[in-house]
């Protein structure tokens, strides 16, 4: 009788606390099921950018795939403006109110530190991307320059996805041709044919309706064929000396110069835009544009016009309606246009940094490709210096990487690329003083000399002090010890330098 009545109560107890864990599950169960569903957040990135024509084209062909991979969104939020000159300040605006998107378009160069220096936590505030392009620079299949153009100090916060090369001439060789006029190697005989060619009603296309970029890619182009990389360089540190006689010599006659190609220009030059130029281009109506190869895949996308290399066997075809040099004075010389994404720090980093990781992957592995192949077929080149077939849309980009990786592959050569000052070579504040000067300067003409060269010492010494406050930062110049963009390394960095020796 007792053995039996223990099994019982053993049995009982058993019973009991099984009761018990089906009806606090049981009631669990109904809880969860009947509150009220929060549904999870959407698998997105938000991508904040200027691109609303080539860039928008390429991005059609490149962000479905990212979306096909890895089942996540790509939702672009356009502010069209030239070279990013209305999106710059909406994004540093969203940045200062603490609520940046989850991924941005950026230039390489200064630009980027106009954002670090206003966020909430610094540099802090954006994914530091130095480990990733440490791993693929020590692979030796990209560009060395280009790598120097996005990293200060040896710290990368930004993804590059493609290199535009600046400081470009485009015209239309059957113009030239008509009017037996050589292709311009010299900035005296670019003049002469864009003067003739003015006589017969043909102008030379600078549109103003850029808010002045347009004018500032004109006299950046000058002053670079005038003064050299160096000057260019000691340009983008604010460290240029005006009060130099040599360097007051070329400023001058880089005025001098902008003056006289401004009187050719178009009519109605102050409300047109650098797209409509290129179609002006292509239709025979303006002798010459100055500007990057974006405008390349504008005229392949928008235009059904193929640019050309000004190059053999191309110059001696006739049916071409489009071709590109270097600005005549600069053939030496690679001014990088480099653009990229950064991801701020947030909810949504983690997206944001995949997204961005894959789309300047070549390969990205298990079976996937990385998102620069497609992007770049239809948008600028690769930086990737390891890519021996010609995938690109037109002659002229196939021409640009073949020398952007001639020129990487080669030490020596790396002090001849510099950073294009008008897309991302100067701080933010600095390109909108300096494009609204020469916006002016265009406007008024020689009576404006005196007010652009008060515009342009202020911007100079604006840009240095951005640059000695990055460098309180440990972000002082571009590049890494040991390599420095343009081969210029700052004053500031060279005195560190001695002191901590």
């Amino acid at each position: 009788m007792t053995a039996r009545l223990g099994i019982s109560r053993t049995t009982l107890i058993w019973v009991v606390v099984l009761i018990v864990v089906v009806v606090v599950l049981g009631g669990l169960l109904a809880y969860y099921a009947t509150r009220p569903t929060v549904p999870p957040p959407p698998k997105e990135v938000l991508f904040y950018t200027w691109w609303a024509t080539t860039g928008k084209v390429a991005g059609e062909h490149t962000w479905p795939l990212f979306e096909q991979y890895f089942h996540i969104l790509v939702v672009p939020y356009v502010v069209p403006g030239a070279g990013g000159t209305s999106a710059k300040y909406a994004i540093i605006a969203l940045i200062e109110a603490g609520k940046p998107p989850t991924t941005f378009q950026s230039h390489e160069g200064p630009e980027m530190i106009s954002y670090i220096e206003i966020a909430p936590q610094g540099a802090n505030s954006f994914y530091n991307a130095t480990s990733w392009w440490l791993s693929l620079i020590s692979t030796g299949n990209v560009s060395i320059p280009v790598m120097e153009a996005g990293m200060f100090n040896g710290h990368m916060y930004l993804f590059p996805v493609n290199v535009h090369r600046g400081g470009l001439l485009f015209f239309n060789p059957q113009v030239l041709r008509e009017y037996n006029l050589p292709i311009p190697t010299t900035i005296d005989q670019l003049y002469y044919d864009a003067y003739v060619l003015y006589q017969h009603g043909i102008c030379f296309m600078i549109p103003g309706g850029d808010s002045g970029w347009d004018q500032f890619n004109l006299w950046e182009d000058i002053f670079l064929a005038l003064g050299g990389p160096k000057l260019y360089m000691e340009f983008l540190y604010g460290t240029l000396n005006l009060s130099n006689p040599q360097v007051q010599a070329i400023i001058n006659e880089t005025n001098t110069w902008f003056l006289k190609f401004q009187a050719l220009d178009c009519p109605g030059w102050e409300s047109m835009t650098w797209t409509q130029g290129a179609a002006w281009i292509v239709e025979g109506k303006a002798s010459f544009q100055v500007n990057g190869d974006w405008w390349v895949t504008y005229a392949y996308d928008f235009l059904n016009t193929t640019t050309y290399p000004a190059i053999p066997p191309y110059t001696s075809w006739t049916n071409i309606t489009a071709m590109a040099e270097p600005f005549p004075g600069t053939a030496g010389v690679y001014p990088l246009v480099v653009d990229a994404v950064a991801v701020p720090v947030g909810p949504g980093e983690s997206y944001g940094v995949l997204f961005a990781k894959w789309w300047s992957s070549w390969y990205w592995g298990s079976g996937i490709p990385g998102g620069e192949p497609t992007w770049t077929k239809w948008k600028a080149v690769t930086f990737y210096t390891n890519i021996t077939t010609d995938y690109y849309n037109t002659p002229e980009q196939w021409w640009s990487y073949e020398e952007l990786v001639n020129w990487s592959k080669n030490p020596s050569d790396w002090c001849r690329f510099v950073y294009q000052l008008s897309d991302g070579g100067v701080f933010d504040d600095v390109l909108a003083q300096i494009d609204q000067g020469l916006l002016t300067y265009a406007e008024v003409g020689p009576s404006g000399t005196s007010q652009w060269m008060s515009t342009l010492a202020s911007a100079l010494a604006e840009e240095k002090a951005e640059w000695l406050k990055a460098n309180q930062l440990g972000l002082g110049y571009l590049g890494w010890p040991g390599h420095y963009l343009g081969c210029y390394v700052p004053p500031w960095v060279t005195a560190q330098a001695v002191v901590s020796g």
